[in-house]
């Protein structure tokens, strides 16, 4: 599930713990490297997909027993081993991110883990994001803004030993459950278009498609643009929020 995280302070429990020191490295050589993957262009589409957490939803269980905890320090080696491939090395990276941006304030998220409660291995990594992240990463992102009874489930990975058994499912559940103990009313997902599994995923938990995202960036990020079409109406009884979620934004800055 995509996407990084703008203004005010964070509700619900506290953040995840400050970034590792590997994760501390200058700002500058963290912007330089990110604008340089980003190369002169590219366009990216995601579906957003989100779910009322206070209708009742059976999600399926994960076909190995699991339990949900916070993030801890070690964590991070068990999901992304040195040597993993090129995408866990990505997604450790944006974990690393996320943690140094969670340390300073910046970002009002939570990691959840699932952990194999036969060996006690972290399974996946996902986050909880609340109302309350700055614009600057929300137009980095191409993110919504969150109103105040809803919350955004973000960068989802499981190891490769792990997937096919229905570990993502199981956990959007959980996570769904967790936004509700907030006081939630809702979460939302952006999900890129061609990552089916993924979607399958967000769909057997409950999530619907809601909308799509397209972001388009020019010049190593330095102009971004992202657009949100509406799929359906809403079927929840919600507004078309024009002002929210649903905003066309154009930034010169980026992460």
């Amino acid at each position: 599930m995509a996407g990084r995280s703008g203004d005010g302070a964070a509700s619900g429990p506290a953040p995840s713990p400050a970034a590792p020191p590997d994760a501390r490295i200058p700002a500058f050589l963290d912007r330089i490297g990110r604008r340089l993957r980003e190369g002169p262009y590219g366009r990216r589409i995601s579906v957003g997909m989100r779910r009322d957490v206070t209708v009742p939803f059976d999600t399926p269980g994960a076909r190995v027993p699991i339990r949900l905890r916070d993030y801890r320090a070690g964590d991070l080696e068990a999901l992304f081993p040195r040597g993993c491939d090129a995408a866990a090395e990505r997604e450790r990276g944006d974990v690393l991110w996320r943690l140094g941006k969670v340390g300073s304030g910046d970002l009002p998220s939570r990691c959840f883990v699932a952990v194999d409660v036969r060996s006690g291995r972290p399974c996946h990594i996902q986050w909880l994001t609340e109302p309350g992240y700055g614009a600057a990463i929300r137009r980095a992102g191409g993110l919504p803004e969150l109103e105040a009874n809803e919350a955004m489930l973000e960068n989802a990975y499981t190891p490769v030993g792990y997937r096919g058994l229905g570990v993502m499912t199981a956990v959007v559940g959980l996570m769904a459950d967790r936004a509700a103990s907030l006081g939630k009313r809702r979460v939302v997902a952006f999900i890129d278009e061609d990552n089916s599994p993924s979607l399958r995923a967000a769909e057997r938990a409950g999530l619907s498609r809601w909308v799509v995202r397209t972001r388009t960036q020019y010049g190593f990020g330095l102009v971004r643009i992202s657009r949100f079409d509406r799929l359906a109406a809403p079927a929840d009884g919600d507004s078309d929020r024009p002002g929210g979620s649903f905003r066309t934004d154009r930034s010169r800055r980026g992460r």
